[in-house]
């Protein structure tokens, strides 16, 4: 077939990728037209991941036939990939933070002034602010440093890098994993945007709901296989669910048993001065309670002030009844209190230390003998949380930077778990995973209280909420507005409550 005749603008025809021990990707066919979402879905280790990057021109050792607009092409480079128009946006940003947004954008590429090696400034300034354009974000400032913005903006400046290349197909991989609502509808009017322009997307998602609103087709992926193709009117969520996993979507979020005992922790007042205020609460003893609000809320703010990584400016808080003065995450630690980041490369995980390493990073002290220790000894309890919580392949001492996202996840939940805290903090603990890796970390979550450990739930995810929870705090512009009990709690309330309506605000 000629590329003049070639309905795909990429087509990938039986394309497999090994690892040591490890075949991810096994025959697997995916094509992705001009003008259309394509979204590719699976568990975390499914192969979806490894399949994109090979489109990336990651791997230069695949097997199988990659064709762009009809023509046999070898993507055995981001180079390569790059020159055949395929653009591509990871999940973790590839952006620079310390430079600035202009710099980023034209990284490689930066314009010259004709006849010498200067850079023309000018030209960078109208290619930058072009390219901000696409995005919907003309106004924002060319010189400010990527630390300086917001992450929804540095996810909106990381596809308008991508448009750059000027790209047949734009590959997306878990684009709003760090988004909020809002802005998660802002991003795909401007992925609708490009359809309109005839670029090609292929978009990984575990976001369920976001596949049915912007993608025209699906194809699940099951343990590095192809499972199905069609178009996303042909499916709904169940069959999907099943698909990737051989379960109904029911069974993700059945109701617990709910014992709860004493207070276990108690905040009193507590302020920091611009971020939240006055804010007060208690969990008890085998309680799930969960804090629900917009993005900017201040809900990651205040899990950090509790924990001691962010200074409180006022307030009290409470440990089994005592007060407690906690200015860092090793008297967190030593006081019972573990929290669970929602950036795990950035501060949950050494992702250049072994899964063992970082399974026991937490607990440290308690191993040691005096000023020396030595991780000798600690493999079975190393492969017990391993066990416990599926983690894949089961090497202690495989580098985590080996390992999906979701597995990942698990070894930050390992570590924490590890720690045998009273209250554990977690703060979108499931955020980017599949569905068969949020069930056992939810079940971990549950055993958790089931313990009598007392759990403080920060999370986007609604259905997550109602599934996991006792009771929801509803917060907003820094404040606890209102509360939901058990009984009550719907997705639709939560919403209705972040939002500042609804019957439980106060």
């Amino acid at each position: 077939m000629s590329a003049e005749s070639s309905e795909f603008a990429l087509e990938m025809r039986d394309v497999s990728k090994s690892f040591p021990g490890t075949l991810a990707v096994d025959r697997v066919s995916f094509s992705v037209r001009p003008g259309e979402v394509h979204a590719l879905v699976g568990e975390n280790g499914a192969g979806k991941s490894t399949l994109m990057k090979i489109m990336a021109g990651s791997f230069a050792d695949y097997a199988g036939e990659i064709l762009v607009r009809g023509k046999p092409v070898t993507l055995h480079s981001p180079a390569a990939a790059k020159a055949n128009g395929i653009g591509m946006i990871y999940q973790e940003l590839s952006l620079a933070r310390p430079i600035s947004v202009g710099e980023n954008l034209l990284a490689g590429r930066l314009p010259r002034k004709k006849g010498t090696p200067f850079i023309d400034r000018k030209e960078a300034a109208r290619e930058s602010r072009a390219l901000l354009a696409r995005v919907g974000l003309g106004r924002l400032d060319i010189s400010a440093a990527i630390s300086e913005i917001s992450q929804c903006e540095a996810q909106l400046v990381e596809i308008a890098k991508a448009l750059g290349g000027n790209p047949a197909v734009l590959v997306m991989d878990e684009p709003t994993s760090a988004l909020s609502s809002a802005e998660v509808a802002r991003l795909f009017d401007i992925i609708r945007q490009l359809k309109s322009q005839g670029i090609a997307i292929a978009y990984i998602s575990h976001h369920l709901q976001e596949i049915f609103e912007i993608a025209d087709r699906i194809t699940v992926m099951r343990d590095g296989r192809h499972v199905r193709t069609c178009a996303v009117s042909e499916v709904n969520t169940e069959n999907v669910v099943e698909m990737m996993v051989g379960r109904s979507l029911g069974e993700f979020y059945s109701k617990r048993e709910v014992d709860i005992g004493g207070e276990a922790f108690r905040a009193e007042g507590l302020s920091r001065y611009g971020f939240f205020h006055d804010v007060s609460f208690s969990v008890g003893s085998g309680e799930i309670l969960g804090v629900c609000g917009l993005a900017g809320a201040g809900r990651t703010e205040l899990a950090r002030s509790v924990i001691g990584v962010d200074p409180l400016d006022a307030g009290e808080i409470y440990i089994e009844g005592k007060k407690a003065r906690i200015r860092n995450m090793g008297e967190a630690i030593d006081k019972g209190v573990a929290y669970l980041t929602e950036s795990r490369k950035t501060d949950g995980l050494a992702v250049a230390l072994t899964v063992g390493e970082n399974s026991l990073a937490g607990i440290i002290p308690r191993l040691s003998r005096g000023p020396l220790y030595s991780g000798r000894g600690n493999r079975k309890k190393v492969l017990e949380l391993i066990d416990k919580l599926s983690i894949y392949p089961r090497d202690p001492e495989l580098p985590v930077r080996n390992l999906s996202g979701g597995n990942q996840q698990k070894v930050l939940m390992a570590k924490w778990i590890a720690a045998a805290p009273k209250v554990m903090i977690l703060d979108e603990p499931t955020r980017g995973v599949d569905i068969g890796a949020k069930e056992i970390i939810h079940g971990a979550i549950a055993e958790l209280a089931a313990k009598g450990n007392a759990v403080i739930l920060f999370t986007s995810d609604l259905p997550e909420m109602v599934g996991l929870c006792d009771r929801a705090l509803i917060m907003r512009q820094g404040h606890i507005i209102g509360e939901i009990g058990r009984k009550d709690m719907s997705e639709q309330s939560l919403l209705l409550a972040a939002n500042g309506e609804g019957e439980f605000v106060a």
